[in-house]
């Protein structure tokens, strides 16, 4: 077996097991899932040509790509996209390459910013050479792994390296030369996905009741006094969108929104406030419970900061045990992952 085959069938083991793994493994801030996403890219090509020994050979080339997908879920996406990677010298031939490709990309989250990811199909290429017995189409196996930072909940940044097999394997001179080279891709892009983050919802505040006149009634005789329980009445609802990407800190919509609820707090001292932290089932269970814990604690930080006592307020993080919408779909999850406030009244 000669060293071309060998570095294929370590190739594409290894990439197997990368996406078997990234599979198996998701975050609690997949916020992507259910979106499509465009993107471009530039790198270096190196073309790997047989036989190796061929004289005048200018094998490394400039190559730039644009690049689309959906996203179905938290670890899964189907891609596609068109290279353009550059042109080679090959003794005294010339060759440009371009070609669509198609395939499966898995996700494994790192943290609520990075992730890998592998990529598995195929490339339907285009091979013009100056010399050779005409032009050639030819499909071949397309490899593929990276890395992705995102930078909001739009935006991506990926570095990638990509191998695309014997790509125009007919081209021949006749003379038993042929321009099938394997070919080895590395860039760097940018990729927009088309979602929106969920933003603070407050509930909105009651209306005031008018004064009434005083309508005298006969007394009557009146029954035991029962003691009622702590009422509770929900405040505001922070949605994950209120919250800096990868980060527990509030944003400046968020606070805005909990600037009413310091202010009651004050207004009113019989009042003590419970904030209740929620993710989706994404991720670990203990991973959930840290992120609920942390982003409802951040919210009665805010609070404190705001001059109301600490010890009027409760916080808890309940992780993935209070869903309120199906964690199946995208929509769902973004509702699960939330934070909410509750006042109490003695």
């Amino acid at each position: 077996m000669n060293t071309k085959r060998t570095l294929l069938s370590t190739s594409i083991t290894s990439i197997l097991s990368l996406s078997l793994l990234l599979s198996a493994n998701v975050n609690a801030a997949a916020e992507n899932a259910g979106e499509f996403y465009l993107g471009a890219k530039t790198g270096w090509a190196n073309f790997d040509f047989d036989p190796a020994d061929a004289s005048n050979v200018d094998d490394d080339a400039w190559a730039g790509s644009v690049y689309g997908g959906y996203q179905f879920n938290t670890w899964l996406s189907l891609e596609g996209g068109y290279n353009y990677l550059g042109k080679s010298h090959y003794d005294a031939e010339k060759t440009k390459l371009q070609n669509f490709e198609l395939g499966a990309k898995a996700d494994w989250n790192i943290t609520d910013s990075w992730n890998l990811f592998g990529k598995l199909g195929g490339a339907y290429n285009n091979v013009q050479a100056s010399n050779f017995a005409g032009d050639d189409n030819n499909i071949s196996l397309m490899l593929g792994a990276g890395i992705e930072y995102q930078i909001s909940h739009n935006w991506r940044l990926r570095g990638e390296y990509q191998w695309f097999d014997n790509a125009g394997d007919n081209v021949s001179d006749g003379a038993g030369y042929r321009a099938q080279p394997d070919v080895n891709y590395v860039s760097v892009g940018i990729a927009y996905y088309f979602g929106q983050a969920a933003v603070a919802e407050a509930t909105p505040m009651a209306a005031p009741v008018e004064d009434q006149p005083m309508v005298e009634e006969p007394v009557q005789e009146s029954a035991p006094v029962v003691a009622e329980a702590p009422k509770e009445e929900l405040a505001v609802t922070l949605s994950t969108g209120a919250f800096t990407h990868d980060s527990t800190e509030l944003t400046p919509a968020a606070k805005e929104s909990m600037h009413p609820v310091a202010d009651k707090l004050k207004a009113e001292p019989e009042l003590t406030v419970e904030i209740v932290g929620h993710t989706d089932s994404s991720g670990s269970e203990a991973y959930n419970q840290k992120l609920s814990q942390q982003r409802a604690q951040s919210a009665a930080d805010y609070l404190v900061s705001q001059d109301v006592d600490a010890n009027r307020i409760v916080v808890k993080g309940e992780g993935e045990t209070g869903p309120i919408a199906d964690n199946a779909t995208a929509e769902g999850r973004e509702k699960n992952r939330r934070v909410e406030v509750f006042y109490e009244r003695k």
